[in-house]
């Protein structure tokens, strides 16, 4: 399938971007079209992408310039594809085109928040990006009436893309390999929590382990519409679980599934002290955990 990807300039780009924010989230949550215009005059960036032979777009990405750590950084506020478009690529390129814009302005860090529950949206960022995240947000948003969100505190992961290195370009065109679940339970990662059945069972690591797996629900849309009770069981475990270890210093570094993709983990790295990270391999978010020849290595990971 064919897309092209065209930056938004005027008003009638922006307002295409309203059916697809209906469809995806509800009219609830709306982003004004003259405010992504504004954005994209400012600094930010929104873009459409189109597939051959449909005049509707498929998609777009809209961020914007931003300040963290006394550092500009782009916020990725929105991206959204079409149910027909997606599992395509298409929000790889749109994606890469927000990183090329990016790039071009100096900027080497793009971020935006992730409800920590949603397996393919971890699996996008982490494994087809080559994010990293190593902090936790309580009901970021407060009270959300959109149907992917109701119903629940709406905690978040701050997402990091950090977009000038040789691990995004390699995540981007498919030439990073990413490891398995299986990998790392063959490596004896323990988990921090797991799925018994379709309930969050937390785990019991020894102190001080360097890697750990956090497993989450894989489809916890289709969940929450079951067992609205357990949804909310799921959402205070992992807050339970993630809170406490990114204050230990650990940060997650890849989201890993099974060979039927009916299981899912993040799998948790822990950064060494500031002075001992120059003695670490690995470049930013460097992958922790790679299979060579039907065995798996576990490395240090290096955090910006």
């Amino acid at each position: 399938m064919t897309f092209r990807v065209e930056v938004a300039a005027d008003i009638a780009a922006c307002v295409a971007t309203v059916p697809i924010q209906e469809e995806t989230w509800s009219g609830d949550v709306i982003v004004p079209p003259q405010l992504l215009l504004a954005i994209a005059h400012n600094g930010g960036f929104v873009a459409l992408g189109y597939a051959e032979g449909d005049d509707r777009p498929a998609g777009f990405v809209a961020g914007f310039l931003g300040i963290h750590d006394h550092h500009f950084r782009h916020h990725s506020h929105m991206l959204a594809v079409r149910p027909e478009y997606r599992h395509t690529g298409l929000a790889v390129r749109l994606k890469e085109a927000q990183r090329d814009h990016c790039l071009d302005q100096g900027i080497e860090t793009i971020g935006w928040t992730m409800d920590p529950l949603e397996a393919r949206n971890a699996r996008f960022n982490f494994a087809k990006l080559g994010t990293l995240t190593r902090t936790y947000h309580r009901d970021f948003y407060g009270a959300m009436p959109d149907k992917l969100n109701e119903g629940l505190p709406s905690d978040r992961i701050y997402i990091e893309w950090p977009i000038a290195t040789d691990r995004a370009d390699a995540r981007l065109r498919g030439r990073d390999e990413v490891p398995t679940l299986e990998g790392a339970e063959r490596e004896g990662v323990p988990y921090l929590l797991r799925a018994d059945a379709d309930r969050p069972m937390p785990g019991d690591p020894a102190a001080g382990e360097s890697h750990l797996l956090l497993g989450i629900p894989c489809d916890f849309q289709d969940l929450k519409r079951r067992d609205r009770s357990l949804a909310l069981e799921w959402r205070l475990a992992v807050r339970r679980a993630l809170e406490p270890a990114f204050a230990r210093g650990y940060a997650a570094v890849e989201f890993l599934r099974d060979a039927s993709g009916e299981r899912g983990a993040y799998l948790l790295f822990r950064q060494p002290p500031p002075g001992q990270r120059d003695a670490q391999p690995g470049g930013a978010g460097a992958e922790p955990l790679r299979e060579v020849g039907g065995s798996s290595i576990l490395m240090g990971a290096q955090l910006p």
